[in-house]
């Protein structure tokens, strides 16, 4: 479903390849995971642990790629053979806290190695030197909580009542155990050191950006060392003091002090960054030695911020013989392009390059179920229309067309109607999760339509101007149950010969007398309006009126006189934005596709994004944040045609 409401939004080929692939990779999921599902649905509702040991022996290769430490844990538990009959439920009780914490047994000659373990595993060893890190707030000790289906003061309470009874009760922990647990703990691995104790914290919390806090542990140790409680801020002084590392430069001034090769640079780098050049000059050269991958980014980063030059650095900026081969059947004549991939352009070269040439799609981020999918609404919406359209077309000889304020409330029934068959069909494939989102989402769905229709029947008056006679037209997408029959299955050709395909949603036949040739073509949006006045080309960002405009006329081979933007949900205020398809606007149009083919053909197409294109770009991760500001440093005569495409109304 979704495939298709990408496809009949016309949205770029890499969301649809996405799509494609995503659907491969349930289907490798379904071949892998129903049978499992059907294994775990044999399993018995009661039996003895030797039989289910021998299930899950049976079970675990199946699903563990290295099975080994799991079917350990389970041979350890084959005393219990007889013991049952017990659940399933039983029998993953007993399992989970194992196979959570799988210990491995040190090898039996631990000289010159280094032993990590909990404080549990430490019970029992010793070693010439400990260290415990971790010992900061909510780290270690851990922040006690009560169970919330069995509070502490029940706990009591069943205690005592067992004591007086005098029936020997289960023992229940509560919190004055659990703070005691979490302190021999600290014990154990104080207890296993012989000569070195050496306790740390994290003092930055850098995902909150916010400095840590010692723990209660730490005071504990200090007061058992001095004799007396220190003071908490002069222990993070003195922390501070001797870490040295800030939220801003994470690494101790001194490189020799660096836990790990990442301080260890930093260090480096921040003894070097305010020293003149003339003395740091090849310091840090070991930097891009040890590390291609380092030397090649602050290489591309230099090159990228250098002024006024384009260089490969920046993106696709150089014309050779490699670029102009890939880039020949990626012009607009070689394929077919659709008006949203096109409109990419203006916005920012790059992005059209990654997106309609590289066919890169952003990576999908999942998101709490609060709302239909607007992917979903739109392509419901836009099906309703054309198949609510259809049947006023085909019913009583299209008596109900065009749609005027003397059949409204027939139209109206009839849309309802409509709406109730594609949420049904769309209920049964979609399944969807949450029954009141998916309700919610319908009703929103009805009174936008509604509300779309009575505009309709006031705008059109008693004598309609227009009469709908297609639907969901598509070139280059052949018909189907939801295109209009007269759709054609190959791209049209406009003048000059560039290709196009896409789907038009509406188109009108003009029924003045004379005039019963002529066409208006109207693209649906449910969106805001933020179109301005005398719409043409609007920059080279809303390209559907002229575009699609010629590519009706060259279609169905009839002049199209009128090609038009309507917003039409309460959000967009019912907006119209009409544009007369006359000679000079075709012109502009063609000019618009010339401006493309021209930056594609010279291989330049760098990232030069229009004013705020950034913050909502899907690939912001690949080109960073700062695009727009570099990017004005640089020479702007080659992007001439760019910037004029931008000033075009």
């Amino acid at each position: 479903m979704k495939l298709e409401a990408l496809r009949g939004e016309e949205s770029d080929a890499s969301r649809v390849l996405a799509v494609e692939r995503d659907l491969r990779n349930l289907g490798h999921l379904r071949r892998f995971a129903l049978p499992v599902i059907d294994v775990l649905a044999g399993f018995p509702a009661r039996a003895y642990w030797g039989k289910w040991l021998e299930l899950l022996e049976q079970f675990a290769p199946r699903v563990l790629r290295q099975p080994q430490r799991v079917l350990s844990v389970l041979a350890e538990l084959k005393p219990m053979a007889a013991v049952g009959p017990v659940s399933l439920d039983e029998v993953r009780g007993v399992l989970a806290q194992r196979l959570s914490t799988l210990e491995r047994e040190p090898p039996r000659r631990p000289y010159g190695r280094v032993f990590v373990a909990t404080p549990e595993q430490a019970r029992g060893r010793s070693f010439e030197v400990v260290f415990v890190p971790g010992v900061a707030e909510r780290i270690f000790p851990q922040s006690p909580r009560e169970d919330p289906l069995l509070l502490d003061v029940l706990r009591r309470k069943l205690a005592l009542k067992e004591k007086r009874q005098d029936r020997p009760g289960v023992s229940l922990r509560t919190q004055d155990d659990r703070v005691e647990a979490e302190r021999l703990l600290l014990r154990l691995a104080v207890g296993a050191a012989r000569s070195r104790l050496y306790l740390s914290y994290p003092r930055i919390e850098v995902s909150l950006s916010r400095p840590r806090v010692a723990s209660f542990y730490a005071l504990d140790v200090q007061r058992a060392v001095s004799g007396s409680i220190p003071d908490i801020d002069k222990l993070e002084l003195a922390a501070a003091r001797e870490s040295e590392a800030r939220l801003a430069w994470p690494a101790p001034r001194d490189p020799s002090r660096a836990v790990d090769d990442l301080e260890h640079d930093l260090a480096v780098l921040g003894m070097y960054r305010h020293a003149p050049v003339a003395k740091i000059k090849g310091r840090a050269r070991y930097l891009l030695e040890l590390n291609p991958c380092l030397a090649r980014s602050l290489r591309t980063r230099w090159a990228r911020w250098q002024p006024r030059k384009w260089s490969r650095a920046d993106g696709l900026c150089e014309r050779t013989d490699a670029t102009a081969d890939a880039l020949r059947e990626h012009r607009l004549r070689a394929r077919p392009y659709s008006v949203s991939a096109l409109q990419k352009f203006a916005t920012c070269p790059y992005q059209f390059l990654l997106s309609a040439i590289h066919r890169l799609e952003p990576r999908e981020q999942i998101a709490p179920l609060e709302e239909m999918d607007p992917l979903t609404r739109g392509h419901m919406f836009h099906r309703t229309q054309a198949e609510f359209m259809r049947r006023l077309q085909s019913h009583d000889g299209g008596s109900g067309l065009p749609i005027s304020s003397s059949n409204l409330e027939p139209a109206l029934v009839a849309l309802d109607e409509t709406l109730e068959e594609v949420a049904r069909q769309y209920r049964e494939e979609l399944s969807p999760a949450i029954k009141r989102v998916w309700d919610d989402a319908v009703k929103t769905l009805q009174t936008d339509l509604r509300a779309w229709l009575h505009d309709l029947a006031e705008t059109s008056g008693e004598l309609p101007l227009w009469r709908p006679i297609h639907f969901e037209f598509g070139f280059g997408f052949p018909p189907d149950n939801e295109r209009d029959p007269a759709s054609l299955a190959e791209p049209v050709i406009l003048p000059d010969g560039y290709r196009l395909h896409g789907i038009v949603d509406l188109i009108e036949q003009r029924m003045a007398p004379g005039q019963e040739g002529e066409l208006r073509i109207t693209d649906h949006k449910t969106g805001t309006n933020r179109t301005k006045e005398n719409l043409i080309v609007g920059g080279g960002e809303v390209l559907q009126p002229v575009l699609y405009g010629m590519a009706v006329q060259a279609a169905l081979g009839r002049p199209v006189s009128e090609a038009r933007l309507y917003f039409c949900t309460p959000e967009g205020e019912f907006a119209e934005r009409a544009l007369q398809m006359d000679e000079g606007n075709r012109k502009r149009g063609l000019a618009v596709l010339s401006t493309i083919d021209r930056a594609i053909e010279s291989a330049f197409l760098p990232p030069a994004p229009r004013e705020g294109a950034c913050v909502w770009c899907d690939f912001r991760t690949v080109c960073g944040p700062y695009e727009e500001r570099r990017f004005q440093r640089k020479d702007l005569v080659p992007l001439k045609d760019l910037l004029t495409l931008r000033a075009q109304p």
